[in-house]
């Protein structure tokens, strides 16, 4: 009973855990797009200020939160959670965030342009270009 009860308290502690990520993200990309800041993150980045202020002349909103990092080119598995923002003109931008040793901070680790090819040729999916202050990352393609 006592193994019973220990397995039920780790999986409750990382769903738990899961979901306060997943909040705290959601909440970023919010202020994010009301303010191009948040109190959230340890420091912002004047790249991606710079790309947010040019993202939101048209209306934007958070499209989805995703949990963990992006494949590789773009993340390395450093990531705890990705927000995806969308605007009214059909762009995407993808931001991968870290949560810092102080649990309600995190760490903008990059981000990128997410666009959608027409066409058969590669199925629909996203074809993403980094847009990433960090050296390792800047520049890649996919």
């Amino acid at each position: 009973m006592a193994i019973v009860g220990v397995v039920f308290a780790i999986v409750s502690g990382s769903n738990h855990h899961r979901y306060y990520v997943y909040a705290q993200s959601r909440m970023i990309g919010e202020e994010l797009v009301a303010t191009t800041n948040s109190a959230r993150l340890v420091h912002i980045g004047s790249g991606l200020q710079k790309r947010l202020s040019e993202f939101l002349v048209s209306p934007a909103g958070v499209a989805e939160v995703l949990l963990g990092d992006e494949p590789s080119p773009i993340g390395d598995g450093a990531a705890c959670s990705r927000v995806i923002v969308s605007n009214a003109v059909g762009g995407r931008l993808g931001i991968r965030l870290r949560q810092d040793a102080k649990p309600e901070r995190f760490h903008v680790l990059g981000f990128w342009t997410i666009t959608e090819q027409d066409g058969a040729a590669n199925g629909g999916q996203p074809i993403r270009s980094e847009k990433n202050s960090t050296p390792s990352a800047a520049g890649l393609r996919r």
